[in-house]
């Protein structure tokens, strides 16, 4: 077995349960490309490494697939493959690898417009060459770079307590905190009060919008985009699936980490595959009617 093939079926991720739609070929190089990403977010957050060793690795990786370093046998090699055999433009790639750097020695953002800006670093570029690899054309690039900022602020939402406890990251925009009055002692002490859902809801509807504006680029793409994007549509139900449970469980990320259920991914796949996605109505920044009349705690 390939080490990218091993690598993707240890993660058991969402994006590669999606895999299994792909024509062989593709799924193999859907694999390896997979198998690049995680190495590039292991080597950021796996415990035991000095701040030097982790840019020294990422440096490895910025010099192999821009042809400066020689690759080893193993997933070196299959990574210098991919982005040889499919001509792969590797700026996704670097963007990808310092995007995670930042993560290194990590800044809260200021604004939306900070946040976005890492978002689009270290998943709508994922999306860019994922879209590639599966086949799709250029056109597809916008689809590709909204779906991206819509799953990171999911994962973002949904992670906020493992990202503070792991790794003392906040990517919540520090405007969007002081705007509802929530401060950083309130995500260390996990105090999810009324303010702090108000802050989620807030961000989970800029993900909403994101979703929504993926779907429209989607429907509006050739037939044959539309079909090699099936697994990338597939991650955008089971991400907004996920954003469902939290808003109807009023954002108790401190709580539980949300997930979907491999029957439940299984359905929405077949859903992504008849062409039936349909994403169910979602409480506008205003109409926030879930949070009337509930007292602070």
């Amino acid at each position: 077995m390939a080490e990218s093939e091993t690598i993707t079926r240890n993660a058991k991720s969402n994006l590669a349960f999606t895999l299994m739609n792909l024509p062989v070929e593709k799924r193999i190089r859907m694999a390896q490309f997979y198998a690049f990403c995680r190495l590039i977010d292991d080597i950021v957050d796996e415990p035991g490494m000095t701040p030097d060793i982790r840019h020294a690795a990422l440096d490895r990786w910025r010099d192999l697939i821009t042809g400066k370093a020689q690759a080893s046998e193993g997933i070196e090699s299959e990574i210098v493959d991919l982005v040889t055999q499919l001509r792969l433009d590797t700026a996704p790639m670097l963007e990808l690898i310092e995007g995670c750097r930042c993560d290194i020695n990590p800044v809260q953002p200021a604004t939306r417009e900070d946040l976005l800006a890492y978002a689009y670093r270290v998943a709508s570029c994922v999306g860019i060459t994922s879209a590639t690899v599966m086949g799709a054309s250029s056109q597809a690039n916008d689809y590709a770079i909204a779906l991206g900022y819509a799953l990171q602020l999911v994962n973002i939402l949904r992670d906020i307590a493992e990202d503070w406890r792991k790794h003392r990251r906040i990517y919540l925009p520090a405007a969007d905190m002081q705007l509802f009055g929530v401060t950083t002692d309130d995500i260390r002490q996990q105090n999810c009060n009324y303010r702090m859902r108000t802050l989620l809801a807030y961000e989970a509807a800029l993900a909403e919008k994101y979703f929504a504006e993926a779907e429209d680029l989607y429907q509006n793409l050739n037939v044959d985009d539309r079909n090699a994007l099936i697994p990338a549509q597939a991650m955008s139900l089971i991400y907004h699936n996920i954003l469902e449970k939290m808003r109807d469980d009023e954002y108790r990320v401190f709580e539980r980490r949300y997930s979907v259920n491999n029957f439940r991914k299984l359905w929405l796949l077949l859903r992504a595959r008849l062409g039936t996605v349909e994403l169910p109505s979602f409480p506008s920044i205003s109409e926030w009617s879930f949070f009337n009349n509930r007292k602070d705690n």
